[in-house]
């Protein structure tokens, strides 16, 4: 009897039923089929009635390049300000009504939870602060230390109970939004350099994308900083990814300061998005509030900066990180040369160092002082 439980138990543990024959099992294996022809039947459209359907256009929630049901990824190496940045769309996106980060303009108010499994609960709470705006309640943290101090929970986001407990809170809630800091944080168990494994996650993030939720998550960058660390399997399904990138000028010693850059963008096209230089600058009160100073980079200081990062490189190379046509990335290095800190070698650009170059410098369009 003792055996024979043991075996029962190890049996339906493994997803197999003890008491079901395989020709029942068979019979319940041509049923899904049967099921899954018909459904596929009834939503394959020709390429005509595609045409004629009346598909609603998803709604714009930040800029031109956030939308509704949006996967998207804002990564950078340690301290250069994710969180910063990731924290000031929150507050836009519940704040809504014409709410800006940099140039980016918020539409309707959204109800935003941004999930946060790295920071202590006092640093989050300073930098929540030091971004001022009020948002009437529609942006809510749920904190890992809390959570553990609260009620003796962790946040493992790569186990299927917590993502459908986190999936009905959101719908129970009503959220919109919802933004993951970070990825290395709350996804315990993946293993980052095998593309199989993100499988643990995807799933869960497309159910999430299929019921409208805009899912925004926080990464770390890879050893040469120019891609996400880990598999580059995560980019398959994302709308766009967001690098934060060095400045020309260097960065903060105080609060943070990076260039905004897409490095894929579905939404809109690329120079729709240009590069965004931002300063979160302290601004000396007593509460440690900060200001956020920004600047749009035009199209040749975007390959002024694209150049300097690769040293040397092709219009390929450029057009594809930069999203410029090969044309006008040939049209932009002959302005280069002309200030000096371009030099033509073949088929390839080489920069020249800044320190060398003479005149010449960036322009910068709709900005705020930096």
């Amino acid at each position: 009897m003792k055996k024979r439980f043991i075996e029962e138990t190890i049996s339906t543990s493994s997803g197999e039923n003890p008491t079901q024959n395989p020709t029942t099992q068979a019979s319940t294996s041509e049923e899904a089929i049967e099921t899954l022809v018909t459904a596929f039947e009834a939503c394959t459209v020709t390429a005509e009635a595609l045409r004629e359907k009346k598909i609603p256009e998803r709604p714009k929630l930040l800029g031109e390049w956030l939308r509704h049901g949006d996967l998207g990824f804002i990564f950078a190496p340690r301290g250069r300000g994710k969180t910063w940045l990731s924290m000031a769309v929150a507050k836009a996106l519940a704040k809504g009504q014409g709410a800006m980060v940099g140039g980016w303009i918020a539409q309707d108010a959204q109800q935003v939870l941004y999930v946060d499994g790295e920071m202590n609960l006092d640093q989050t709470s300073a930098r929540e602060r030091a971004l001022k705006e009020s948002t009437d309640g529609r942006l809510k943290f749920l904190h890992h230390d809390l959570l553990f101090l609260e009620k003796a929970k962790s946040l493992n986001l790569t186990d299927p109970l917590t993502q459908t407990a986190l999936s009905r809170y959101i719908v129970k809630h009503g959220t919109t939004v919802l933004m993951m800091d970070n990825l290395s944080s709350l996804f315990y168990g993946l293993k980052e350099n095998e593309a199989d494994s993100w499988e643990l996650v995807l799933p869960w993030l497309l159910d999430l994308r299929r019921k409208g939720i805009t899912v925004i998550i926080v990464h770390h960058s890879g050893t040469d900083g120019s891609r996400m660390r880990g598999t580059t399997k995560r980019e398959d399904h994302a709308h766009w990814v967001i690098r934060l990138d060095s400045p020309k000028g260097g960065e903060a010693d105080f609060g943070a300061r990076f260039l905004a850059n897409f490095t894929k963008i579905r939404n809109c096209p690329p120079n729709a998005v240009p590069p965004i230089e931002f300063y979160f600058k302290p601004d000396g009160t007593a509460d440690g509030g900060v200001t956020v100073e920004w600047a749009v980079i035009d199209s040749l200081e975007q390959f002024r900066l694209t150049l300097e990062q690769f040293g040397t490189a092709n219009a390929t190379e450029i057009s594809e990180e930069t999203g410029f046509s090969k044309g006008y990335v040939s049209k932009l290095s002959r302005q280069g040369v002309r200030e000096g800190w371009c030099i033509l070698d073949g088929r390839n650009y080489q920069y020249k160092n800044s320190t060398q170059v003479q005149g010449g410098g960036s322009k910068e369009r709709d900005c705020m002082p930096l």
